[in-house]
């Protein structure tokens, strides 16, 4: 046995108690990379997908609306044109079919309420279907570690809605 051994174990098991704690990092954020790219992805989706159907039960109810009847094909036109993927031009491409679907589907709930009110029903709006949007897919913590932004406003421990 050399002595000379026994004087580096300290550093040997520090090295390796490193390396495992590293290790056991690295596979905790591609668990956490993937839940959080999921979230994000069911959150930015599921509005489009009440949006459809709730085209659908519209489309169901035999309504003799004519706005209405064009204005959900039209929603269902922009919807087939969105890209389900992460790729840069497509993420763009989201954000504004997503105002132009916003537009539209306004005029369909005001259309909808004007044709069809009634005393003991609550206004349908737009912003009653974001918020259950909102209520079904919880929100996400944003954080930012940028320095030049510390100072004007902190992001971290408040809710951001993707």
């Amino acid at each position: 046995m050399d002595v000379d051994e026994l004087l580096f174990l300290e550093e040997q098991y520090y090295a390796e108690g490193f390396q495992e704690g590293r290790n056991e990092n690295l596979k905790n954020n591609l668990l956490e990379g993937k839940e959080f790219g999921l979230q994000v992805g069911f959150q930015r989706f599921v509005l489009l997908g009440q949006m459809l159907g709730l085209c659908d039960v519209l489309e169901s109810m035999g309504l003799q609306n004519k706005s209405i009847a064009k204005n959900i094909a039209t929603v269902r036109e922009l919807i087939s044109t969105v890209q389900f993927n992460n790729e840069e031009e497509n993420v763009e491409g989201l954000e504004k079919t997503l105002v132009k679907l916003k537009n539209k589907y306004r005029l369909i709930l005001l259309a909808f309420q004007r044709e069809y009110k009634t005393k003991d029903r609550k206004p349908l709006n737009f912003d009653v279907f974001e918020d259950l949007a909102r209520a079904i897919t919880g929100e996400i913590k944003g954080y930012v570690e940028d320095e030049d932004v510390t100072e004007q406003k902190n992001t971290q421990d408040q809710a951001q809605a993707w």
